[in-house]
């Protein structure tokens, strides 16, 4: 028996040794192959609707057509407290802006503004910007509203409402 026992641990020691490879406790899997995705048909889109367009789009698309132009305190559009708008900057009395960012909440748009007011650079600041009637706008920084009458577009010279 007790050769027996030698044997058994003899065998034991040999399969540990250095020169018998070790044998795995687990079977190794082969490697996988990399996966493709099934292909997937790409997704359509009706031909009456259009993608739409990104925010920042849609709210200068939407500023070009409701606020661009000379707009003045009165319909008579002289030139004191004109102010000429455009999605990149906002020319207001006493105040340039260059627009940061616009976006758009329904009929209003909010300009972010880097504005210099009277030579000196000011603090951002935000302008919203809302239609009253067709010809006529307020504008607001937060402490001024204006309100402010279509006189044409901003490369327009001549003084006086729109024909």
């Amino acid at each position: 028996m007790r050769f027996a026992l030698i044997l058994l641990a003899g065998a034991a020691l040999a399969a540990c040794s250095a020169e018998a490879p070790e044998a795995p406790s687990e079977p190794v899997a082969e490697p996988a192959q990399a996966e493709t995705p099934a292909e997937t048909p790409a997704e359509e889109t009706p031909a009456d609707e259009a993608p739409a367009p990104a925010p920042e789009a849609d709210a200068r698309a939407y500023f070009e057509q409701t606020f661009s132009g000379r707009w003045g305190m009165d319909a008579s559009c002289a030139e004191e407290g004109m102010f000429r708008l455009s999605p990149a900057d906002l020319d207001l009395y006493e105040r340039a802006c260059e627009v940061v960012n616009l976006t758009r909440e329904g009929d209003m748009i909010a300009a972010r503004t880097q504005c210099i007011v009277e030579g000196q650079p000011q603090a951002e600041n935000t302008h919203v910007l809302t239609p009253v009637s067709e010809d006529t706008i307020t504008v607001s920084d937060g402490h001024y509203e204006w309100t402010r009458h279509a006189c044409g577009p901003v490369e327009a010279e001549t003084q006086g409402a729109p024909q």
